[in-house]
């Protein structure tokens, strides 16, 4: 068991607010929160900080992680992104998000990335339109169901989320299937073997085609009852999971009691202690600011989750091959710097989060063997889910990758 200590914690801060000094203006969008009970007060600057560094404002502060990756000219672009086209042969772009913008994570920041290159292509023939805060729907049949409607030409997702529709991305619900966010990142990059198995079948079975899958990362452990260094130390623990069979069997497997819950609805029962604890990926336990309702947390690595960028693979198809042309190599721009945004910045949401309370647990590599091989007990179910041809097919694909 490894835990974060005090010189590793001031070593990061140090290189974090050089990283920062680079790194430019992020917007206030609102939210709060603030390390250590925040500062003397005074005005906020860009990345989210008081006069004396404490973050105050946790999406100014997000979003400035992921300002390195835009040029001037980029943000102006950016700044004029929606406006309206006077071309009489304009192509009409909605797009539709359950997010408050898409600058806060690597994984909105790879769709901001998308529509500035597809801009830079196609200029006044492209008019795009945003639809914020899950303004055309947030269940899977609102925005699934949308883009198979053509209510929208895309909408900004997570693969989990399509198992109602297709069995597609199964594989990335296998726990300990991937390792790491290293793995995570070459399985999902967009020339990847693996990629493209999922993405044929997507498009094959409902007819959508995830264009991007945004870094998003792995799956950590928080939970307030006691640190977790050991699979014994997982006995007994409430902990809330997606409604999501393979992930229930998972924690099964690893002696939890596992509580479907609407993310939602999770801050609520955190703090209402109807859990022990969640599992998410960093940018999301950051971003809802868990550490408030959590005391622990453990890196366990279990799943890798992926975003999901995705349009009607018939209307794509349906744009002149030019623009097909221009979207596909937007999307490979913008695929390749969702990981180098997810490695860059994950560190720094860690340690605002140690330096705000949790206590930071890294399994060793012996124990980490032993949560892997008890979840892989449910490894044979899987086949039955998704079928063995395919799993067999997809599974080789990602070990290839990552071995």
């Amino acid at each position: 068991m490894k835990k974060r200590t005090l010189a590793m914690l001031l070593a990061c801060t140090m290189m974090l607010s050089l990283v920062l000094t680079g790194c430019g203006g992020g917007k206030d969008n609102g939210g709060g929160g603030s390390a250590n009970g925040g500062g003397s007060g005074g005005a906020v600057t860009a990345d989210g900080k008081d006069a004396d560094g404490n973050v105050v404002d946790r999406s100014a502060y997000a979003t400035s992680l992921g300002a390195q990756w835009f040029t001037e000219e980029d943000e102006a672009i950016w700044a004029d992104i929606q406006a309206k086209s006077d071309n009489p042969d304009k192509i009409v772009w909605r797009h539709s998000a359950p997010n408050r913008s898409l600058e806060e994570s690597p994984d909105l920041r790879t769709h901001k990335r998308f529509f500035i290159e597809l801009k830079k292509a196609l200029g006044d023939r492209i008019e795009f339109q945003f639809y914020l805060n899950g303004t055309l729907g947030g269940t899977a049949d609102q925005i699934l169901g949308g883009l198979q409607s053509k209510n929208f030409e895309s909408a900004g997702y997570n693969v989990g989320a399509f198992y109602e529709y297709t069995r597609a991305f199964t594989p990335l619900d296998i726990g300990f299937l991937i390792p790491d966010t290293e793995a995570g990142l070459a399985v999902t990059a967009y020339d990847s073997e693996a990629r493209k198995i999922m993405n044929d079948r997507c498009i094959e079975d409902c007819g959508l085609n995830v264009l991007i899958m945004g870094a998003i990362g792995m799956r950590h452990i928080t939970n307030d009852k006691r640190p977790i260094e050991t699979l014994e130390d997982m006995k007994g623990l409430k902990i809330r999971v997606q409604n999501n069979n393979l992930h229930m069997a998972m924690f099964e497997a690893l002696d939890c009691s596992p509580t479907p819950i609407a993310f939602a609805e999770l801050f609520t029962a955190l703090q209402q202690k109807t859990v022990d604890g969640q599992e998410n990926p960093i940018s999301n336990i950051f971003e809802q600011n868990y550490v408030e309702v959590q005391k622990y947390m453990t890196l366990t690595n279990h799943l890798y989750t992926a975003g999901a960028f995705v349009v009607n693979d018939s209307w794509l198809k349906s744009l002149p091959q030019d623009v097909q042309d221009a979207v596909n190599e937007a999307a490979r721009v913008a695929q390749e710097q969702s990981g180098k945004d997810l490695m860059s910045c994950e560190e720094a949401m860690l340690d605002y989060m140690v330096s705000a309370g949790f206590e930071l647990t890294e399994l060793t590599p012996e124990a980490q063997e032993e949560f892997k091989n008890r979840a892989m007990s449910m490894w044979d179910e899987a086949g039955g889910v998704m079928g063995e041809e395919y799993w067999n097919e997809v599974r080789t694909a990602i070990e290839n990758i990552v071995s």
